[in-house]
């Protein structure tokens, strides 16, 4: 329920009552009864209370009920009990009841112009509250349209009314003249501006105003999350990192989510080494959990930058963290690069000891490993079982082929020299 209508006070209400009262009087021909008058006088005081008597709201709206069957229809005092009504069930927080009590005050057709305008507001207001929007905004434009001067926060209503409608190029030029006249302008009204430049794809428009909320508001982390996607979603993935990494930078990142995006991004951007260390300083600091997919997601990001020792590290802490032997075929794959044969090999060794989503390639790797090491027994036994795997069988008989060609080769020149 909207904030506005569960702050409504006792007050407010007495001071639109008595208002009502004087301008109805001074402006018709016609007045307000005093037998009207002094009901509607006596039920105010007992709804506003006194030092002497505790308020009573309810016992006021049971009183107002009575007198409204008493009124004549049609009358000034009629509309006047109307609406007295209305404001009194609103500051019961019926809306629906507040509604058509007020709806039929105006009806009456009796209260001062200036008046009914004040009323549309109000009912605007209560629509708005129970999320009617359409109505709101059929109540709301002829109130408005009275104001010889709105205020940035009677602007701001229209524009939210205009949002909920999707009007939001509307909405948009009511949010900018409430910031513009504003002293100080409130940070949700930047936010339906945001979302309105959203909404209509003005993404250029919606990283403007973002980095204006991120001035105001440097504290905001969410502000500079969504400066990053709006550069992203424009193609500009520089901007996009350079946001994210000045929030990491300074303190503001505290999302699992946040950490992840801006290392995938620090990767896709060119700068690897940096996603490393980001990862290595957010796993320390507790930013993100102690979990295989970090550590896979470092490994890659240090093999991306050529830092291949740490990327084995961070392979083989991956392996403790998991089940599987993935981790160490990649580290093989890693000392295969470097014609490390014999680390490559042990790597190999213990990742069979593990489940693997695909053992035919653990099987085709540990063979080309022993073949270079001119190991041909063992290399002839993984290779046929590599060829064994459905996907590895073509590639497996044709290093079998070369295992034997090599086998012959080393025989040859054994028995030559």
């Amino acid at each position: 329920m909207s904030n506005t209508f569960k702050s409504w006070q006792i007050p407010r209400f007495c001071f639109w009552f008595l208002l009502l009262i004087s301008i109805a009087g001074q402006t018709f021909g016609d007045s307000v009864t005093t037998k009207t008058y002094r009901a509607l006088t006596s039920i105010q005081e007992q709804i506003a209370g006194s030092d002497e008597i505790e308020p009573d709201l309810n016992g006021g709206i049971v009183r107002l009920k009575e007198l409204l069957n008493t009124v004549s229809e049609g009358s000034l005092d009629e509309a006047l009990t109307l609406q007295t009504l209305g404001y009194a069930v609103m500051s019961n927080e019926e809306f629906e009841p507040a509604i058509d009590y007020l709806r039929r005050s105006l009806e009456t057709n009796k209260l001062p112009q200036n008046v009914v305008f004040n009323v549309g507001y109000i009912v605007a207001q209560l629509y708005a509250a129970l999320g009617d929007f359409t109505e709101a905004l059929s109540f709301a434009g002829d109130w408005f349209a009275s104001l010889e001067n709105p205020s940035a926060d009677q602007f701001m209503f229209m524009g939210n009314i205009y949002a909920q409608e999707k009007r939001y190029e509307e909405s948009i030029g009511y949010a900018l003249e409430a910031i513009d006249i504003a002293e100080k302008p409130k940070e949700n009204w930047y936010q339906l501006l945001t979302a309105n430049y959203f909404a209509i794809e003005d993404f250029q428009q919606s990283a403007r105003t973002l980095r204006i909320m991120i001035d105001l508001w440097p504290n905001e982390i969410m502000y500079w999350e969504q400066l990053a996607s709006v550069n992203m979603l424009q193609g500009n993935l520089e901007n996009a990192l350079a946001s994210l990494r000045v929030a990491f930078e300074v303190g503001l990142i505290e999302k699992e989510s946040t950490i992840k995006s801006l290392v995938q991004l620090s990767i896709r951007q060119g700068v690897p080494e940096n996603s490393a260390r980001i990862l290595e300083e957010s796993l320390k600091t507790g930013l993100v959990p102690e979990e295989k997919e970090y550590y896979d997601l470092m490994a890659h990001a240090w093999r991306e930058a050529r830092e291949y020792d740490n990327a084995i590290m961070a392979h083989e802490t991956s392996a403790s963290l998991s089940k599987t032997g993935e981790p160490f075929v990649r580290i093989a794959d890693i000392h295969m690069k470097f014609n490390r044969w014999s680390q490559a090999e042990k790597a190999l060794k213990k990742a069979l000891d593990y489940e693997l989503s695909d053992k035919g390639k653990a099987w085709l790797l540990l063979g080309i490993t022993q073949s270079e090491l001119l190991n041909f027994d063992a290399a002839r036994t993984s290779l046929r079982k590599a060829r064994s795997q459905k996907s590895t069988s073509k590639s497996a008989q044709k290093w079998l082929r070369y295992s034997e060609d090599m086998r012959r080769q080393a025989d040859w020149i054994a028995e030559n020299s």
